[in-house]
């Protein structure tokens, strides 16, 4: 009971402190009035003074913030995370849907916990049953190992965040967080203190009006910056919390996890038929597929890029079925050429279709002299096409050499090279006609055409040419690769289960016959 008065008179002397150091700043202002009724200045300054308050009002209604929900601070940031560069076009699709949820996700949710979650929920409900729509209960469609690479993965990649992004994250330990949560409680007074004191600040200051006018529109002016900014940081974060979890998703139920890079080093190895596989990059060659029609120039490309006559090239068709060839070229890798038989009326297209689901990157070889393209463009919409109806691969580049240019009229002239850009003669607009009419036949970009002559490797015209615009793709192709990788991963594989199986049992039967030691 004492200790309650004590507390109450405790305030009111605290209250009655305040007041009297307030008075005598409150009482300048009927003195300073009085002062300008006398000098005759009293209705000047009452004009200056509703002019200064009516400019203060109309600059603090343009500063008033938004009203939640209104677009300017709901609208989410118009930047976005890339999609991976290796992903497919079904990855793709997973990862509009995400950004769908990120765009509905306003920047208070991550004020929210149960919202946060909510999101995450909503974004890996979204992504199962993209890749599983079939599936009653898709969010449950992978299995322990995926789940385990993937916790790693996000491990690993937290670990980076934190070294890369938390000021002397390095330094600081877990018990020390761990005390400074435990003092919050006084800092948040601490804080509450801290905004009386400036309430009493603001009151205080209001005996020089002009002062306090001023002050009070930089202090609104401030505080609309910093509102703005921190609606943009909250929208930021909810965006990327949303994209980090649909990444996870993506990795998790696309597939790419059911091989580690361990597993798919030693599947490209075994494309090339290698015994061991090296630490680091990834072995093997990329599968370049050459394909057109008979006589159109296929073997002497694969001739001229081997720099050796290997392939038959002939009047008569010299390839009955696929064959292959390996090609090293310093500063673009290994290559297996795969050498494909001629297109012709009776070519199975969806065999070819096939044949180039299994290679990295294709050329397409078109004799430039010849106007037949008809198939031509079957079997590059047949591989189109194919490609389409499986999302799980995107379309590998697709380069088009255009032969025999020097068989363009007139025929007889020959002195390369040409400039294509501005032709000067009748050969360079022949060439340069050439291949507008292909690119229009073919459906393709004129940059993804070479004109080349490739009778034999000691007479090629831009072989160099072929090689540069190559190592400009090598990049796709390579993200091509892994796609094709990933879903060999994906193949039921017998004998790993029978592998799995025999460890198995071996784990039993120690189990089984482990004697512990006595004691």
């Amino acid at each position: 009971m004492k200790t309650a008065w004590m507390r109450r008179h405790r305030v009111w002397f605290g209250l009655a402190m305040l007041v009297l150091f307030v008075l005598p700043f409150l009482a300048l202002i009927p003195l300073g009035m009085f002062w300008l009724f006398q000098q005759g200045w009293l209705l000047y300054w009452l004009g200056v003074a509703a002019l200064l308050g009516l400019a203060a009002h109309l600059l603090l209604r343009q500063l008033q913030p938004a009203e939640p929900g209104s677009e300017a601070q709901t609208a989410a940031p118009a930047t976005d995370s890339p999609p991976e560069p290796d992903w497919t076009p079904r990855d793709r699709a997973a990862w509009r849907s995400v950004q769908e949820v990120a765009a509905g996700a306003g920047p208070e949710s991550i004020n929210d916990r149960e919202r946060m979650l909510q999101l995450a929920r909503e974004t890996i409900e979204r992504v199962a049953a993209h890749y599983h729509p079939d599936d009653p209960r898709p969010i449950w469609n992978f299995t322990v190992p995926e789940a385990l690479l993937l916790s790693e993965r996000i491990a690993a990649r937290l670990r980076r965040v934190t070294l890369d992004s938390v000021p002397a994250a390095h330094m600081v330990r877990v018990g020390q967080v761990v005390q400074l949560w435990e003092h919050r409680q006084l800092a948040l007074k601490g804080a509450r203190v801290a905004r009386y004191l400036n309430r009493i600040w603001r009151v205080a200051r209001t005996v020089d009006p002009f002062s306090a006018v001023l002050a009070e529109t930089r202090d609104r002016v401030l505080r609309a910056a910093l509102g703005e900014a921190g609606a943009w940081l909250r929208g930021r974060g909810t965006r990327i919390w949303v994209e980090e979890v649909g990444k996870a998703a993506i990795e998790l139920y696309s597939g790419r996890l059911r091989a580690d890079a361990r597993q798919l080093q030693e599947l490209a190895a075994a494309d090339t038929g290698l015994d061991t596989v090296a630490d680091g990059a990834m072995p093997g060659a990329l599968r370049l597929l050459v394909a057109g029609q008979s006589q159109s120039g296929k073997s002497s490309l694969i001739n001229v890029l081997l720099g050796e006559v290997a392939a038959p090239a002939d009047v008569l068709p010299g390839t009955a079925e696929a064959l292959g060839y390996r090609l090293q070229r310093p500063g673009a890798g290994e290559f297996q050429l795969i050498d494909t038989p001629g297109v012709g009326p009776g070519t199975d297209l969806a065999d070819l279709a096939e044949q180039a689901f299994a290679c990295d990157l294709i050329v397409w070889v078109v004799a430039a002299h010849r106007a037949d393209r008809a198939l031509d463009r079957a079997g590059l919409d047949a591989i189109r096409g194919h490609f389409a109806q499986h999302p799980e691969r995107s379309l590998p580049p697709v380069l088009i050499v255009a032969s025999h240019i020097d068989r363009l009229s007139p025929a007889r002239e020959w002195s390369p090279p040409y400039d294509l850009e501005r032709p000067a003669g009748a050969k360079a607009g022949s060439i340069r006609e050439a291949l507008l009419a292909i690119g229009d036949d073919l459906g393709v970009e004129p940059g993804d055409i070479v004109p080349m002559r490739v009778d034999t490797p000691a007479e090629a015209y831009n072989a160099d040419l072929l090689w540069a615009v190559l190592q400009e793709r090598l990049v796709h192709a390579g993200h091509s690769r892994l796609q094709r990788l990933h879903l060999r991963a994906g193949q039921r594989d017998w004998k790993k289960i029978l592998d799995q199986a025999a460890n198995a049992g071996r784990l039993l039967t120690r189990l089984a016959t482990h004697r512990p030691p006595a004691s």
